[in-house]
């Protein structure tokens, strides 16, 4: 819902300021002129009808709409950013930073060659993006804990982060996604928070709890809780995920084949969750078991640590999903995309197989991380 209220606002202002720039541009080809008119007014109209009636129109009319104004909105932001760049490297190039002014005469051909061509770039990246987020990764991984978890000697672990289920990922998607990780044929599932995104309404409309009934795992599947299951009726949504199949760790922990612990906390939305440490005591974990914990944002990974967590799984961060964000969330957070072992904890940040928002992966991956477990031998 976010998304598409930031699409809108990016509509109403950067949308204009292309617009001119390309119908000034092509004031002397007068067809390319008119193309461009009717491009820029056709997507505008359609978007907004659709934003403000998304509650009334079905399914099959307010997804494509959704998908054409978010793409609209990164093609504007990418567009608006390379034409911002070439005019900058044409003033340093000619040594007129200080006289702006000296953009009005460059050659027309020049201009328009230009923006042509940053066109065509960015609709280039936009299509390898959509590849990347239509052709998620498996990302295989191993790890070995120094403890005894009964009975198992290893196991074999799906990890999904950031469905984002909703207006823009449908039930196909849906579909995709858990095919997708069923194919890698678990032993358990864990899910890292945001398996919903905004409203609820869409998913049920769609009735995608038909398709999250069909993941299946010898152990379980669990989840943690993120930032978006608690946007918009965060109760219904979370009883809603309960009910299709997936049990929703709320600070609290589960015993699994009496050999390891998976404990899910809140999120950081709710201003009294309980810290690592008060959550194993209160809930008597015994901690010379492997102890599994998810936690959906990975702001402070020495809690996991100091708390004896042996595995440490995070999502929410999108890998910054598409460029510059990648950029972004390295410097916002000590692990914002992968693996990295802290004292005797491994922490793995998963970059998501779904997206908030424009369904684009550039400079990120959408990925199932599969871990390959081995507990230490009796």
């Amino acid at each position: 819902m976010r998304s598409l209220v930031v699409a809108l606002i990016i509509h109403l202002t950067l949308n204009p300021l292309i617009f001119l720039k390309g119908w000034y541009l092509f004031k002397r080809r007068r067809v390319l002129q008119r193309c461009w008119t009717v491009i820029f007014i056709s997507e505008l109209l359609l978007y907004v009808v659709g934003f403000l009636f998304r509650h009334h129109l079905p399914h099959e009319i307010i997804h494509p709409i959704s998908i054409m104004g978010t793409s609209w909105m990164l093609f504007l932001l990418y567009l608006g950013g390379l034409v911002l760049i070439g005019d900058l490297v044409y003033l340093l190039l000619g040594r007129n930073i200080a006289r702006p002014r000296e953009l009005l005469n460059q050659p027309q051909k020049i201009k328009v060659g230009l923006f042509l061509a940053s066109i065509v770039v960015v609709v280039l990246a936009l299509s390898y993006g959509s590849y990347r987020f239509h052709h998620p990764v498996v990302k295989q991984l191993s790890m070995e804990i120094g403890k005894r978890s009964g009975r198992m000697d290893s196991v074999k672990i799906a990890v999904v982060g950031d469905l984002h289920l909703g207006y823009l990922i449908d039930r196909n998607d849906a579909r995709r996604m858990v095919e997708l990780i069923m194919a890698q044929q678990p032993d358990l599932i864990l899910f890292v928070g945001d398996i919903l995104d905004s409203r609820i309404e869409p998913v049920e409309q769609q009735r995608m709890d038909e398709e999250l009934r069909r993941l299946d795992a010898p152990l379980g599947i669990y989840s943690c809780t993120g930032n978006h299951e608690y946007r918009y009726e965060g109760e219904r949504k979370i009883g809603w995920l309960n009910d299709a199949g997936i049990t929703m760790l709320r600070d609290s922990a589960v015993l699994v084949d009496s050999s390891f612990y998976v404990v899910g906390r809140e999120d950081l939305v709710i201003p009294d969750r309980q810290s690592l440490v008060g959550l194993l005591d209160r809930q008597e974990v015994d901690r010379s078991l492997p102890l599994i914990v998810l936690n959906h944002t990975p702001n402070n990974l020495d809690e996991e640590v100091d708390a004896g967590a042996d595995i440490a799984l995070y999502g929410h961060t999108h890998q910054g999903q598409a460029f510059p964000g990648n950029l972004a969330t390295r410097m916002a957070f000590e692990v914002a995309y992968g693996y990295l072992k802290k004292g005797n904890t491994h922490i793995y940040v998963t970059s998501g197989l779904g997206l908030a928002g424009p369904q684009f992966r550039i400079g990120t991956v959408s990925e199932v991380v599969v871990l390959h477990v081995k507990f230490r031998a009796e």
